[in-house]
């Protein structure tokens, strides 16, 4: 019975691509693409309602694979790869089945038969996380293949980010500048070129502009840029304040998982280094009510910036990308490390 029901989907869904309607591939697409979040969503929910650990340890067992469905996804892009709506799979491909063998053939047809498509910006702007050896010929291909504007700024955007990575990962100072000037280039055409255009609903000019300005202000050996603030009572206080003592400034918020672990280890360093001349600073991003439940569950016993959200002033001029994101600040305060580790840091103090 199995095979006569795959069989008879199959049957349904090349019906439906073969429908009249110029967009029948991407609603033929899309459907599936529903199909596998909707039953994602709905086991959420289940996890989210159980009341006990057993019960949320059944539903886990249960989350669908995306695997099958990257499978049927692509196979209906290979068989419809002139039609428009096939870069709906591609696009989902890339940026939610990357892991499969599914989303790397994506990827590659991304700069092959899918270079000229409309609709796959947001997939191409994907591309920023990819090694630039992976990422860098597609994208360039995108850029200079591709008529269509949306398209070409994420390319365009994307390249940039694939440089400044390089500038942040650089172990010599040639590299660094090559690195830096190229990715400022590409930043400038954004501001120049596409400075309307938008991905998900965000203006590219803006993230562009922010990336900007922490290639020129937040690279180590740049003066640290003055922080003027209040804490979660409203007290005011600023970052020069903290000048003659090395400063060790930790970005936060205890919606985010991965602060857990790191805001005790980040209470020790402040007792350990207290004497040392270092203090530790905190900016922390959750509203004032929430921060304040942080500080009383994990004993916080350094000083915090409230920014109110992960889109907060502070945060927002910092160019925040992950969190915890953790600075070492020297007594003049320049920028000895960041985006570092604890363990980098005592290193570097010595404690």
């Amino acid at each position: 019975m199995k095979p006569l029901l795959v069989l008879l989907t199959s049957l349904c869904l090349s019906l439906t691509l073969h429908a009249q309607e110029p967009d029948a591939t991407a609603k033929a697409i899309r459907a599936l693409i529903d199909e596998y979040e909707n039953t994602v969503r709905a086991n959420t929910m289940k996890i989210i309602e159980a009341k006990t650990e057993e019960e949320k340890d059944k539903y886990r067992a249960t989350v669908p694979s995306a695997e099958p469905y990257a499978k049927k996804v692509l196979a209906m892009v290979q068989e419809h790869l002139g039609d428009a709506g096939s870069a709906v799979g591609v696009s989902w491909l890339v940026t939610q089945a990357s892991g499969f063998p599914e989303g790397q053939t994506a990827l590659q047809m991304l700069g092959t038969s899918h270079v000229k498509h409309s609709g796959i910006a947001a997939a191409v702007k994907s591309l920023e996380f990819y090694p630039y050896e992976i990422g860098g010929p597609i994208l360039k291909a995108v850029r200079e293949q591709n008529p269509n504007k949306t398209e070409q700024a994420a390319a365009t955007y994307a390249l940039g980010m694939q440089h400044f990575r390089r500038y942040e990962a650089a172990t010599d100072e040639k590299t660094a500048a090559e690195a830096k000037e190229q990715a400022m280039n590409y930043f400038q055409e954004i501001s120049a070129k596409f400075g309307d255009s938008a991905i998900n609903g965000f203006p590219l000019a803006d993230q562009t502009s922010r990336t900007m300005f922490e290639l020129q202000n937040l690279s180590v050996g740049s003066p640290c840029p003055d922080i003027e603030g209040k804490d979660v009572d409203g007290g005011a206080f600023k970052l020069a304040d903290f000048k003659g003592k090395k400063v060790v400034l930790i970005f936060w918020g205890g919606w985010c998982h991965a602060c857990h672990g790191t805001i005790p280890l980040m209470n020790k360093l402040a007792t350990d280094t207290k004497e040392k001349g270092v203090v530790v600073l905190g900016v922390n991003t959750d509203i004032p009510e929430e921060a304040k439940k942080a500080y009383q569950t994990y004993e916080v016993n350094f000083r915090n910036w409230s920014d109110g959200t992960t889109s907060g002033p502070i945060t927002s001029m910092f160019n925040l990308r992950n969190f915890p994101t953790i600075y070492l600040l020297d007594e003049k305060g320049v920028i000895l490390l960041k985006n570092t580790s604890l363990e980098a840091i005592r290193i570097k103090l010595g404690a």
